[in-house]
């Protein structure tokens, strides 16, 4: 099993899911404009007219926000996370086996702490607005919920697939996290 297909079990599901991601990675890519654009832009004002856009700054910001918390999903995705498989290469298949799933049912907590606290920062921020665009600070923090629950159902799709793959030689990618090796990237 290709390694991107490890979370979709149907051919339908893999091409939702590949929609989804593609999505995603156009969306990061209008942020990075809007950055690009909106900084660049207010600097050339500024310098050679005196005058700036006063809501480029927020709007720069909130997406550079949704690019980095994006950018984790697709990380996570692409298993491109931090993750030291060295000691785990050395276990044998039943155990390796027994760590991915240890590591993942960890990293399912981690992201239940972060989805309850994003949450809770949402809706805060619903109260609360930006000084110069009046928009909800809620934008903000609804991109750390947003990525919190992508990669916990990444995380939920990756224990189903542990738990029904027979821990053997062959499946040992299957129980890797991530990638170490330059040679696998």
């Amino acid at each position: 099993m290709e390694d991107r297909d490890r979370h979709s079990g149907t051919p339908a599901a893999k091409a939702l899911a590949d929609l989804m991601f593609k999505a995603l990675t156009v969306g990061m890519a209008l942020c990075v404009l809007v950055i690009v654009v909106l900084v660049f832009g207010n600097v050339v004002l500024r310098y050679v007219f005196n005058s700036g856009i006063n809501i480029s700054s927020e709007i720069a910001r909130l997406a550079f926000v949704w690019l980095t918390f994006g950018g984790a999903v697709l990380a996570f995705r692409a298993r491109e996370h931090l993750a030291i498989n060295m000691g785990i290469e050395r276990f044998s298949p039943p155990m390796q086996k027994f760590t991915h799933i240890v590591r993942q049912l960890f990293i399912l907590w981690v992201l239940w702490l972060i989805i309850v606290g994003g949450w809770e920062q949402t809706v805060i921020g619903m109260r609360t607005v930006t000084p110069v665009a009046g928009m909800p600070i809620a934008v903000f923090s609804g991109a750390v919920l947003f990525s919190a629950v992508a990669m916990a159902i990444m995380t939920v799709l990756d224990l189903i697939v542990a738990l029904r793959t027979p821990a053997t030689p062959d499946n040992a990618t299957v129980f890797q996290t991530s990638l170490d090796n330059v040679e696998e990237i």
